[in-house]
């Protein structure tokens, strides 16, 4: 699945999809966020310990920072509608969806 594939791009850039259970990872896992705004799940560095404010901080970050297009496609994934995306969508959405999670300090926390 095309999808699959973003996020696993995603997730070697330190970047992955929705509401938080996930703790502070100590085995070398790479930390999974989870939003309660409609942005498909993503991991941070395996060094990675947010609190869960500084998780929901970074989360409306990234939801603003996401333009109308970038947001109709975060909901139809987060949905598990992404055939309903083109290839063009999903991969350019890869992209300002990595690049919001850096503007918005995911790679420092």
């Amino acid at each position: 699945m095309k999808i699959q594939h973003v996020l696993v791009a995603l997730a070697l850039c330190g970047c992955s999809n929705s509401e938080s259970t996930s703790s502070p990872t100590t085995d070398g896992t790479p930390f999974e966020a989870h939003c309660s705004e409609p942005i498909p799940a993503f991991t941070l560095g395996e060094k990675s310990h947010p609190s869960k404010e500084q998780q929901m901080a970074l989360c409306a970050c990234i939801w603003k920072n996401l333009g109308s297009w970038e947001r109709r496609v975060s909901k139809k994934i987060t949905q598990g509608k992404e055939s309903e995306v083109s290839e063009m969508y999903i991969r350019a959405f890869a992209s300002r969806f990595g690049s919001a999670i850096e503007k918005c300090g995911g790679m420092k926390l």
